[in-house]
């Protein structure tokens, strides 16, 4: 395996007294100068904040190493909290929500925020706030969303390891898109709260992007907490276990599927080239790979995840109205944005019961079809690589009808909605599902398309708590050298 200079290559930097935490500090500051005017991956940076944070992280395992925050759902004292959105770009957080609090106690120190599409609805980061944030590897490109901004922190060496979320698939898209590594933890294992420890009902949690297996392991062994506030709980992994990973020599029983788990929208050549590349090596890993359909049509559930952003949007909004004494128009928030929101207005509470019951039926539909029978489900992260800057995502047309949806009915929004986001769909299928049930997903860089230097990620999919098996796999493409990684991280 080819040595890295990753977060944990840094951090034994760090104790071994190599470098210094305030050095990388200056460092990253350096680099975000250099780089930043490039991609826009940083929206905002306080150095001196910090430095007054440094005393209290350098005791952690990562050592007082600098990481960046997501500037959504990623709260620090002092710091901005905008969501990304002009509705609130004079926010500022006036504590730290759970995740920083867990962040400071690994030894990792808050540097930098990063760009996200409003409210983080789309697989791109392009807000109207900050702009859009362009892909290291082809700058015409986005780098994916909504944690596109952290993509482009690691991707481009700012940072070897940064904050991100996912709440379908914006952890696991830009990792595609970008070339990292993307793992969305198990339901119930990363920290939330204390203001909403029913992100998106459940669907969204918080991790990392990273470059290497050992980051994102040891990451989740120092993260991974039980809240007893929580209404989501998961059994904590073997911390010794994650940091100390070794690859599996266990020959696993793998699914594969090559089709699209949404009729109509088409798998791309590349995603299905990265795909084969993977299950040839895993059969000579010595691994069992059986292809099969893909365990459910999931057009009716992306409609179900449109209920609740729409649902959740009026409940995120409803108190800024209140408090200003006025509803909210098309010049405060984005068309997306504002159509969930007009659409959350109408929603009722008998659908979205519902809603919640499908994807339990979701969670129960894969381990009798998949994880009964099968330790992992590979399928391509995302249909295709990324989208090209200034592409088109929503006709005239729908435009018009999204800045007059108050007038249709709920079930003409969602159809409104639907259509508005079929495009940003036919880039990502996949990886909404597993936020429904709950199950981690692991997104591995083993694929880059050379006419347009793009990267192209596949997908683990995994029954709930088995992170630690999932790594291990993980790790058999990472000592055998199988991951695309740019030059600067090679030690």
């Amino acid at each position: 395996m080819t040595k890295i200079k990753d977060a944990t290559y840094w951090a034994e930097q760090i104790r071994k007294g190599e470098t210094t935490p305030i050095e990388l500090l200056i460092l990253a500051e350096k680099k975000i100068e250099n780089l930043n005017p490039q991609y826009n991956a940083l929206v905002a940076y306080d150095i001196n904040q910090a430095k007054k944070d440094l005393p209290q992280t350098q005791n952690g395992y990562f050592s007082g190493l600098p990481f960046p925050l997501k500037m959504l759902g990623q709260d620090h004292a002092n710091l901005p909290a905008t969501a990304c959105s002009k509705l609130f770009k004079d926010n500022i957080a006036h504590s730290d929500d759970n995740y920083v609090k867990a962040l400071l106690a690994a030894g990792l120190t808050p540097f930098g925020q990063t760009n996200a599409p409003e409210f983080g609805f789309k697989n791109i980061s392009d807000a109207e706030l900050y702009g859009n944030t362009r892909n290291v590897w082809n700058s015409a490109y986005y780098s994916g969303g909504s944690s596109g901004g952290a993509a482009t922190a690691v991707a481009s060496g700012i940072f070897p390891m940064a904050g991100a979320s996912d709440g379908g698939g914006s952890i696991r898209i830009p990792a595609s898109f970008s070339g990292l590594i993307g793992l969305k933890m198990t339901r119930g294992l990363m920290p939330q709260g204390p203001n909403n420890y029913r992100s998106w009902q459940g669907a969204s949690t918080s991790g990392a992007l990273t470059i290497s297996v050992r980051d994102t392991a040891s990451f989740l062994a120092e993260m991974q907490r039980q809240q007893e506030t929580d209404p989501y709980q998961a059994p904590l992994l073997d911390q010794n276990t994650l940091h100390h990973l070794t690859a599996s020599d266990k020959p696993l029983n793998i699914a594969f599927s090559t089709a699209s788990p949404i009729a109509g929208i088409d798998i791309s050549d590349t995603a299905k080239a990265a795909l084969q590349k993977t299950v040839d090596f895993l059969k000579a890993q010595g691994h069992q790979l059986t292809e099969i359909a893909f365990p459910l049509d999931a057009r009716p559930l992306i409609q179900t995840y449109y209920q609740m952003n729409a649902a959740e949007t009026y409940t995120m909004l409803k108190p800024w109205e209140t408090a200003q004494g006025r509803k909210i128009s098309l010049e405060d928030v984005e068309p997306l944005t504002y159509a969930l929101l007009e659409a959350g207005r109408k929603a009722d509470a008998a659908s979205y019961v519902q809603v919640l019951n499908a994807w339990d039926a979701t969670c129960a539909t894969f381990d009798d079809k998949v994880f009964k029978h099968y330790d992992f489900l590979l399928t391509p992260t995302t249909a295709k690589t990324a989208p090209k800057i200034g592409e088109t995502f929503i006709t005239p047309e729908l435009l018009e009808k999204m800045t007059d949806i108050s007038r249709y009915d709920f079930p003409e929004q969602i159809d409104i909605i639907e259509q508005a986001f079929e495009t940003f769909l036919t880039f990502s299928p996949y990886t909404f599902i597993s936020n429904l049930t709950g199950q981690p997903a692991l997104s591995l860089p083993v694929y880059l398309e050379t006419e347009t230097n793009l990267p192209q990620g596949i997908q683990l999919w995994g029954r709930k708590n088995s992170e630690i098996l999932m790594l291990q796999l993980a790790l058999q493409f990472e000592d055998q050298d199988k991951f695309i990684l740019p030059e600067f991280y090679r030690a």
